[in-house]
């Protein structure tokens, strides 16, 4: 049994933000690295790229399918590298969906919202998927949106951001009208400060991602700490950790219901319809070191 109230209390109702899993085992072992003796350069950075590819394939709880048909593969600084770099290519072009990053917004407070009805040509789609606002799934408009994108030859670029924390989501990310997809470990292990993913295209394109790839402008400790990452954690971490504690603060505490996402479940009204998207990070990992509210990391 859990301390009902205690895990009740840590579950915010009211909360605007959502914030991603933090884990102190993972913390520890960021202390370990040492950037003194480690090989760099193009070895290192092949490495990471290989290393990375496969553990993209390799979830078992969630899966990116048709990643193939994306040949293309550049290292980037986290997804929000790739996001930037489009807004630089694209000035004035990029639209979203209500409810995605937030970042969009902090960027470009009038940035233009579509809806499936109103996507036009000249668009450039940046979407999450999974999806961050109230569904953490699929968005559930997607189908249309991908083919009304290219019936009128709009680029989708999908920010993958939160595929390493979610689970029971398959995206088959071959459709003609979606040209990049890209995500990360810093979401996949909490590892903000050492941010470093991979975007895939289906062929080159122009930019300063590319230019980065180009020329190796790398932030080789962060691919090294990735390589670390990814061999020490693997794939899945947040749900094979903390998944039992998720469903028992599911099954234990009134009007909450599951969601794909590890760091968010979701508030309903007594019949079990939906209210809005709530954060488990900080009954999590009371649950799992006994940390109280005051003592958490934002």
């Amino acid at each position: 049994m859990i301390n009902i109230d205690t895990v009740e209390k840590l579950i915010p109702r009211d909360a605007k933000r959502k914030r991603p899993m933090y884990d102190k085992e993972v913390h520890d072992f960021l202390s370990t690295m040492q950037y003194t003796n480690f090989a760099g350069g193009t070895k290192l950075i092949n490495e990471y790229k290989e290393k990375f590819h496969k553990w993209v394939l390799d979830h078992k709880l969630v899966k990116l399918q048709g990643l193939e048909s994306f040949p293309d593969k550049k290292v980037c600084i986290g997804v929000t590298n790739a996001i930037n770099d489009l807004y630089v290519m694209n000035q004035n072009k990029v639209v979203i969906f209500e409810g995605d990053f937030f970042y969009h917004e902090v960027l470009f407070p009038n940035i233009t919202k579509r809806t499936v009805d109103t996507l036009q040509t000249g668009d450039v789609l940046l979407i999450s998927m999974p999806f961050c606002g109230e569904t953490y799934g699929v968005h559930p408009s997607m189908d249309d949106i991908l083919e009304t994108c290219l019936s009128k030859n709009i680029p989708v670029h999908i920010d993958a951001a939160w595929f390493p924390c979610s689970k029971g989501i398959t995206f088959n990310v071959d459709h003609p009208a979606i040209v990049s997809v890209t995500t990360s470990l810093t979401k996949a292990y909490g590892i903000s400060e050492h941010r470093c993913g991979m975007r895939y295209t289906r062929k080159t394109l122009e930019g300063p991602v590319q230019y980065m790839n180009d020329n190796n402008f790398m932030a080789i400790p962060n691919l090294y700490t990735g390589i670390k990452f990814m061999d020490k954690f693997g794939t899945d971490f947040w749900w094979n950790k903390y998944g039992g504690h998720y469903d028992n603060i599911i099954s234990q505490c009134k009007n909450l219901a599951p969601s794909p996402a590890i760091h968010v479940a979701f508030s309903t009204h007594d019949d079990g319809r939906i209210k809005k998207a709530v954060p488990m990070k900080q009954a999590l990992l009371f649950l799992e070191y006994g940390i109280t509210e005051g003592s958490l990391p934002r």
